[in-house]
């Protein structure tokens, strides 16, 4: 198969970051101020401006409606009829400091000013006041929490590196002893095999060295998370490879789980380490047998593609040129799309404890940018997953962008 094909879906190819799984902040506002006439005028023409406006009359709506919506800024009115704006600005920013807030008054002063900012309001605006500073006021507060959610998503991001370079360090002495553990099966597996003639157990121990040796592998793809791992990338025939790898596949994932594979005649070749293909393919096909409680069908597809300069995957960071495309669709529980966006984020699970760290996926996707590609997801909650793996072709490079 060449050029794109007609059954494959064009899915999202998640970033470098993810996508943050709140979402962006909401435009919206909420108006506090007990002046009917003013304050409907007031949310009437921030709605006109594309602003989600609210009005509440005093701070006990207010603190109720806070409860219920997500609200980004608040105009609260200096003078309420049941309770001081001043106080109301300072009870919620205690119980929400990420709410902005700005105090405006017919009773301009520095004093007032002052007091309104050591409560926590954010700014200050003086009635009567023309639209346009309105608006820029509330620009001013958009753009701060635009620089705050940028901030604290650069912290999770260090917050999940410092973790784990943790990691890598601490499976260094786990790995060690993983592997003597391994040296003793490879010793009696290979004596097992030299002394037996029968054909169907020589080929079970033959499945049982081929899983050690992936065992010995996942390992080292640990280790990598904390270290620059070591390629040992070599050209690679998928047509061969995934046969073997099914095989063994199915004894692990149980009877439960039918595995089905879809290869063409003719492959292209791509330059891949190989166990780091079959650990992230194993990681896959575990995660697919988790979602699929009742038992289902688990579906490796394979299919030369070209991806052209106008494809909407380019923008995603695949170059134009000729690939490797390698499907993993099980017919599981499929995700929702809150968490297919955040599949891809270090150490997020929906897993219990005990049950997974949520390494899995960045560490396949981790494999597939080594070598030059990148992993696409599309799920439909109830109709299963698909996981696309992108390989540059072995014919010719992608060009360069």
């Amino acid at each position: 198969m060449t050029g794109p094909a007609s059954d494959i879906p064009v899915d999202f190819i998640l970033d470098d970051a993810g996508a943050p799984g709140s979402g962006p902040t909401p435009r919206s506002v909420l108006v506090v101020d007990d002046d009917p006439d003013f304050a409907e005028s007031l949310v009437g023409l921030l709605q006109m401006e594309g602003y989600e406006a609210a009005l509440a009359r005093n701070a006990e709506i207010a603190e109720a409606h806070l409860r219920e919506h997500r609200v980004a800024v608040a105009l609260i009115d200096l003078r309420l009829d049941l309770g001081s704006g001043i106080d109301l600005i300072r009870s919620l920013y205690q119980s929400a400091p990420d709410l902005v807030t700005v105090m405006i008054t017919a009773y301009a002063s520095i004093d007032t000013a002052i007091e309104a900012m050591k409560a926590g309001a954010y700014d200050y605006l003086s009635k009567p006041f023309y639209t346009e500073d309105l608006l820029a006021t509330l620009e001013r507060c958009f753009e701060r929490i635009r620089l705050v959610e940028e901030r604290r998503r650069a912290e999770d991001r260090l917050r999940q590196i410092q973790r784990m370079e943790a990691i890598g360090q601490l499976t260094s002495g786990v790995a060690h002893d993983f592997n003597n553990v391994l040296a003793v099966l490879y010793g009696n597996l290979n004596w097992m095999r030299e002394r037996t003639d029968d054909p169907s157990l020589r080929e079970m121990i033959d499945d049982a060295l081929d899983a050690a040796r992936a065992g010995s592998e996942m390992t080292e793809r640990l280790l990598a998370l904390g270290r620059l791992p070591i390629s040992q990338s070599l050209p690679t025939d998928l047509t061969e490879v995934l046969p073997a790898f099914a095989r063994v596949l199915s004894r692990t994932l149980g009877e439960s789980v039918t595995i089905d594979l879809a290869l063409p005649s003719s492959l292209h070749a791509i330059e891949i380490d190989r166990g780091q293909l079959e650990s992230g393919l194993l990681n896959l096909a575990l995660n697919a047998r988790d979602a699929m409680p009742e038992g289902g069908t688990l579906r490796f597809e394979a299919a030369n593609l070209v991806i052209a300069p106008e494809d909407a995957r380019v923008a995603s960071g695949l170059r134009p040129g000729p690939y490797v495309l390698l499907s993993v669709i099980d017919t599981g529980q499929g995700m929702p799309p809150a968490i297919a966006r955040r599949a891809l984020e270090p150490f997020f699970t929906t897993k219990p404890p005990g049950y997974g760290s949520g390494l899995g996926l960045t560490m396949v996707d981790g494999f597939v940018r080594q070598a030059g590609g990148r992993i696409g997801l599309t799920s439909t909650q109830g109709h299963g997953t698909r996981i696309n793996l992108y390989f540059p072709a072995l014919t010719a490079k992608p060009s360069p962008s």
